[in-house]
């Protein structure tokens, strides 16, 4: 981190919420709920039906504990500029979205601000080699690194979210699971702000892990993501009947061994064994990946944060990752099919 990012202000932070979906919703709801515990204004950027219903009838909650909407007031704007500097942004955005809106979240945090990206695969701030001896976030997540340049991988806070919820209608989050989320720094950067956010997240009623290394949660994600939903969007298969297929089980083992020496590469040490990840894979009998629910619903999918941008890290580690590369090859070729691509 660079030693001229000032630090967090004493005092309440005002916090804004960039894409309330699901989990980002989730957040902004939790910490709304909880303004007397170090926090000022909570806002949200949102659009379409969702901002309007949030607007007329407050960002709603329903959790496992409150079966009916808890209706909750937020502040909530379209444009980013409608909004003074922020201390904290949060981002619930898919991989794929950040990039268009980096001058946005620039101009949207204070000087001292910090930016809490919450994303599936490898993130933009996360440090490749540049081949000038410096380094950048993989081009795959960060086009001509405009993220890295604008907004600055030093404000990041690594953010992976390990919860169920779903948006039934608009303005509407509804939580399945509560889990957690896992917040960090790559090693030898400050913890300070991690620590502060994660207490203040903490009292909003969320269950948050400070994994040290970082590194270890992000690619014991990535060890999961890149096999299963790379395997299941090609398939059509669910999870389970992955699992079933001796050919398709065979293939989902081998991309997570791919990952796993990435991960050693990295200074990261991915706990849990492939057979016991495929074991789990397998008692879901419904369970489909998010990149297999956004094909079947027409969405574009997160090649290149999760599969993509995976192989970029590999290649500039002399990691081999064959299997990988060929999957990520194919959903590529999807995605151009589909006009999702340029």
């Amino acid at each position: 981190m660079s030693n001229t990012l000032p630090p967090l202000p004493p005092g309440n932070l005002n916090v804004c919420v960039v894409g309330p979906g699901a989990i980002g919703g989730t957040i902004a709801a939790r910490l709304a709920m909880a303004r007397d515990h170090g926090l000022g204004k909570i806002s949200v950027i949102a659009r379409g039906a969702h901002l309007q219903a949030i607007r007329d009838y407050g960002l709603r909650l329903k959790t496992p504990v409150h079966p009916e909407p808890i209706a909750i007031p937020v502040t909530a704007v379209e444009n980013p500029a409608e909004l003074p500097p922020q201390d904290v942004v949060i981002t619930a955005l898919k991989g794929h979205q950040i990039p268009a809106m980096a001058g946005k979240l620039a101009t949207l945090l204070a000087s001292h601000g910090r930016i809490v990206p919450v994303v599936n695969g490898l993130p933009w701030w996360y440090p490749l080699p540049d081949g000038k001896g410096g380094v950048q976030g993989a081009p795959e997540v960060d086009p001509k690194g405009r993220l890295w340049r604008l907004v600055g991988a030093e404000r990041a806070i690594g953010a992976i979210a390990y919860m169920g919820a779903s948006v039934p209608e608009p303005g509407l989050i509804q939580v399945e699971i509560d889990g957690y989320l896992d917040l960090g720094r790559l090693p030898g950067q400050p913890r300070e702000d991690v620590e502060r956010l994660a207490q203040l997240l903490r009292d909003a009623g969320l269950t948050i892990r400070e994994t040290e290394p970082f590194q270890n949660s992000l690619f014991s994600k990535l060890f999961s993501n890149c096999a299963l939903n790379s395997v299941a969007a090609l398939s059509g298969l669910t999870q389970a009947e992955i699992m079933a297929d001796p050919t398709l089980r065979q293939q989902a083992a081998a991309i997570m061994e791919e990952v796993r020496a990435l991960a050693k590469a990295e200074g990261a040490e991915i706990r849990m064994t492939t057979e016991k990840r495929l074991e789990l894979a397998a008692r879901d009998p419904g369970f489909k990946p998010s990149t297999l629910q956004d094909l079947e619903k027409g969405r574009p999918m997160e090649v290149e944060p999760i599969f993509g941008a995976t192989v970029a890290l590999a290649r500039a580690r002399g990691v081999p990752c064959p299997v990988l590369e060929a999957a990520t090859e194919k959903l590529r070729a999807i995605e151009r099919q589909r006009g999702f691509a340029d």
